[in-house]
């Protein structure tokens, strides 16, 4: 339950009720007429703006370790992930984004992989080390919005270890909306030092 339309309501209330309290109150006694006097002008409030919460990027070799602190009432919460943003050399953007942090504190190590919408259905995302990697993760697509879709998959113990030793090249691979095989190049370097710096924050 919310409680901030039960606290307006009851600073309304309070303040319509005070001024007839007080007349109530007064001492009987004639009436005397008084001058009427012009309402004291009221200082102008400070416009507020909503405040944003602080977000910090530290670079670890190609990854970096990025925390939110929370606004409103998660202002104590700081949410943290690690990430690598993949660019295509004739392209000005982004092309992809892939992401490893908890969604729950103290929970599973979660990847996510953000691409273009020209995806193919069914299919599902594979995050490789070299081409017959034995350790590739499989991710399943988990929906799409007009800024891409979305594949998740939890990390298991084992995985998370062949990573963090690794400084090689690895690759995105998934079906675009053709069906042909794309292949994204991606790569390690940093994540052991980025991963150990999410562990501490």
């Amino acid at each position: 339950m919310s409680y901030r339309p039960f606290i307006a309501a009851f600073l309304l209330v309070a303040g319509l009720s005070l001024p007839a309290f007080a007349q109530e109150a007064a001492p009987a006694g004639p009436a005397k007429p008084e001058p009427a006097k012009p309402a004291p002008a009221k200082p102008a409030k400070p416009e507020t703006k909503p405040t944003q919460p602080a977000v910090t990027n530290t670079p670890y070799g190609d990854w970096s370790l990025r925390c939110r602190q929370g606004g409103g009432s998660e202002a104590a919460t700081r949410f943290c992930e690690i990430s690598q943003t993949i660019e295509a050399p004739d392209q000005s953007g982004p092309i992809a984004k892939i992401s490893v942090g908890r969604p729950s504190p103290g929970g599973a190590l979660h990847a996510v992989i953000i691409l273009p919408n020209n995806v193919s259905f069914p299919s599902s995302v594979h995050l490789r080390t070299e081409e017959n990697d034995k350790w590739g993760l499989e991710l399943d697509w988990q929906r799409c919005i007009p800024g891409g879709c979305f594949a998740d998959a939890t990390l298991a113990d084992a995985t998370v270890a062949h990573w963090h030793g690794l400084n090689a090249m690895g690759s995105i691979v998934f079906r675009d909306a053709a069906g042909d095989e794309i292949s994204l190049p991606m790569t390690f370097h940093g994540f052991g030092e980025a991963l150990d710096a999410l562990n501490k924050s």
